[in-house]
């Protein structure tokens, strides 16, 4: 008997209750014949009950919590050697996390920390270790030099793993929020043992910096409340130092190139200093370009060269160097012709428009007819390629219309794009970006 198909039905409908039944009717020889196949069906739907939870997607998150942690209970029963400590604990943190009851909290925390405890030490588990005793610490609001001792204990060996750098990291600045007076005492602690480890091991793996480095542009981008402006800016600083071991790094995998890259340009984008944000702006142009090398028919690598490339325009503009100004959109419109099959990518002819869109504003005033006339032709093609669902083609050269004088054309194109717009289904659609963009103030009293 086959029961895989049986199983998968089981596992997609999330119903544990009939797959509970299902195996426990099997013999030995096949309960040992289908393992894989049994522990695949509970895992994947432990592994979407849990997509759900973090997305917020059920009604009662307590009860489903205790319904996943029924998933490894029968996992455990038809295969007591599986360990799911890892599982469990998370279960039980996100028990804690929930719980309105201060009592239910501190007991939930509590067997989570007693699951790590008891379980193999891998660095996973001593991460999850790590993140369950700063929760206990907030429940209990008691932020003790005894209970940063045991969470150090916990601490210093994941220092030896590189794929834990994001987490660690992310917890010296949890530490930092924390409600207590010596918050900052102890984010700078932890943070001073995880750098000692990352200088260390970046001797002999510098891509390190690079995913530190990642770390910390996410934390400022979703620009953190707890952390003060002046913080802000020794973070950018020390981004930038961690960086410049890999300004000359060798590589042929695009993945790492788009990320060398990005990091550069994410870096320049926060840095106060023109020439040191000209230099890591030109670093990232670079590895992008090395990027295209790899992978000729993408639209991203130019595209993420040009916004870099843009970004150095702009100041070259604010500077008056109008020579280099031109240089730098020339570099661009050769990253952009030599796309394979450009012609048939609407992301590309989109961003290839607005670079020649910027090129004519800040070179000519927007009054040299063969940069508009490619401006106008690229982001035609757009349009035509995103079959009426974006405003963007349109916007765009409306704006190169009436910034060229010709309020006329920036009209007829503005009511052809709700027009568009609105063919598609959309009658809601009401130009409403552009009634919020002051670009188009002469015109606002013609789209009614």
């Amino acid at each position: 008997m086959n029961i895989i198909p049986q199983l998968k039905e089981l596992a997609e409908r999330y119903d544990v209750e009939e797959m509970d039944a299902l195996v426990e009717s099997l013999s030995p020889t096949q309960l040992e014949e289908y393992k894989e196949e049994i522990i695949g069906a509970y895992d994947m739907v432990y592994s979407y009950g849990v997509y759900d939870l973090d997305c917020g997607k059920v009604s009662n998150p307590e009860d489903f919590i205790f319904y996943l942690l029924g998933i490894i209970d029968s996992i455990q029963h038809f295969f007591p050697d599986q360990l799911y400590s890892q599982e469990r604990g998370y279960c039980y943190q996100n028990l804690a996390d929930r719980a309105e009851a201060f009592e239910d909290k501190l007991r939930y925390i509590q067997e989570a920390i007693r699951i790590y405890n008891i379980a193999p030490q891998t660095t996973d588990i001593q991460m999850s270790m790590v993140r369950a005793l700063t929760d206990k610490m907030e429940i209990t609001k008691q932020f003790t030099t005894e209970a940063f001792t045991e969470l150090l204990y916990f601490f210093r060996p994941v220092l030896r793993d590189i794929t834990a750098i994001s987490a660690l990291v992310h917890l010296c600045f949890r530490v930092r929020s924390l409600p207590f007076e010596q918050n900052h005492y102890w984010h700078q602690r932890l943070l001073r043992e995880f750098e000692s480890a990352m200088h260390e091991l970046a001797e002999k793996q510098p891509l390190v910096y690079l995913d530190w480095a990642e770390t910390y542009h996410y934390i400022l981008f979703h620009d953190s409340p707890e952390i003060d402006a002046a913080y802000k800016a020794i973070m950018v600083a020390q981004t930038a130092l961690l960086l410049q071991p890999l300004e000359g790094h060798y590589t042929e995998d695009p993945e790492l190139l788009n990320r060398l890259g990005k990091g550069f340009a994410d870096t320049a984008k926060r840095l106060k200093e023109n020439d040191l944000q000209l230099a890591y702006y030109w670093i990232s142009v670079e590895f992008f370009t090395k990027g295209h090398v790899q992978q000729p028919a993408a639209w991203t690598f130019p595209v993420y060269a040009t916004n870099a490339l843009l970004a150095i325009a702009r100041i070259y503009h604010e500077q008056g160097a109008y020579e280099k100004l031109i240089n730098t959109f020339e570099h661009g419109l050769q990253l952009f012709s030599q796309v394979y099959q450009h012609e048939e990518d609407f992301q590309l002819n989109l961003y290839w428009g607005d670079f020649l869109l910027a090129y004519t504003g800040m070179a000519y005033d927007y009054k040299s007819p063969s940069i508009n006339h490619q401006a106008e032709e690229k982001l035609q093609l757009a349009a035509v390629l995103g079959r009426n669902y974006y405003s963007h083609p349109y916007i765009s050269m409306a704006r190169l219309a009436i910034k060229s004088g010709n309020k006329e054309k920036c009209v007829q194109l503005l009511l052809q794009c709700r027009d568009a717009i609105r063919s598609t289904g959309y009658d809601a659609y009401d130009l409403g970006e552009v009634l919020r963009d002051k670009d188009f103030r002469e015109v606002w009293d013609q789209l009614s």
